[in-house]
């Protein structure tokens, strides 16, 4: 099972609605870091990618591994670049 980590905040919601559009079956989980308990959670990730940017978007694979990201820096179509990246990580 494909698993989607959407780290966004209340300035970048957009993204879970271009994340719920796409014709793809995966497993999604968010964190808003507008909110504290969420955001305790997400800091981890975030730190393991290395930026403090959001939206911020890792796919894992069915072994829990973050295997790809991306984050606002380098990524200014999301439909396109995240269907990019299922199409060449699945």
């Amino acid at each position: 099972m494909k698993i989607l980590k959407v780290v966004y905040d209340n300035d970048s919601k957009f993204i879970l609605d271009i994340v719920k559009s796409i014709d793809r079956k995966f497993y999604l989980e968010t964190y808003n870091i507008s909110n504290y308990k969420e955001k305790k959670k997400a800091l981890p990730i975030m730190t393991r990618q290395g930026t403090k940017l959001v939206p911020l978007v890792v796919f894992e694979n069915e072994n829990l591994e973050e295997i790809d990201v991306i984050w606002s820096e380098n990524a200014p179509d999301w439909k396109t670049e995240i269907i990019k990246k299922f199409d060449e990580l699945f």
